[in-house]
């Protein structure tokens, strides 16, 4: 009787068995969401992934910084490389030329005396072509000259111009390495003493 009394009603057979899980009516107005259901298992594989994600992401950067530092023990070990390593980690002035008078020019009777030096420093240049001139109260060229020059690198190689001019009145001596940005110039002037008398 039983039996005919579950096959019968419906409501009991539902009590009787598992309930059913039917799917909740959609509602399109409000989007919910939902957290997903994670087991133990799941989990413990995301921790390993992560962890392995994260020795990949340091794996990268140190073999980069071994392979660096075997390239440098290897470069090290070679003598020419060896020398460009160690200037790569030196700071190097970098190249310059002093151009200046080693004293004062004079008058030596109607020649002008000039002294004066070059000193290169790292420039790698050969020769220089030094320009004097001697210019009149106006500003007027009175004479010049050009004089080759040889540099040593970080010695000042000195030089000696003399202009001979037949007219005394020289106010300025210019002087300058011609192609290069080095000038000097000196105004000859009338004495202290005598400027006070005038």
């Amino acid at each position: 009787m039983s039996d005919q009394l579950s096959a019968s009603d419906p409501e009991q057979q539902e009590e009787e068995h598992e309930p059913r899980h039917e799917p909740d009516p959609v509602d399109d107005s409000e989007p919910t969401h939902a957290a997903p259901r994670t087991s133990r298992r799941s989990t413990g594989r995301g921790r390993r992934a992560v962890a392995q994600l994260r020795s990949r992401r340091l794996l990268g950067p140190a073999a980069g910084l071994v392979a660096v530092c075997l390239a440098v023990a290897v470069a090290w070990v070679v003598p020419a490389s060896r020398e460009v390593l160690r200037q790569s980690f030196t700071k190097q002035s970098s190249p310059f030329t002093e151009l200046y008078f080693t004293s004062e020019p004079t008058f030596e009777g109607a020649t002008v005396v000039v002294p004066v030096a070059v000193n290169a420093h790292g420039t790698g240049i050969k020769s220089f072509q030094l320009d004097v001139v001697l210019e009149g109260p106006g500003g007027k060229p009175v004479t010049a000259t050009t004089l080759p020059l040889t540099p040593r690198d970080g010695t000042a190689v000195p030089l000696v111009a003399r202009l001979a001019t037949s007219n005394a009145d020289v106010a300025v001596v210019r002087v300058a390495l011609k192609g290069h940005p080095q000038k000097l110039h000196f105004r000859f002037g009338k004495p202290q003493a005598a400027e006070g008398k005038a």
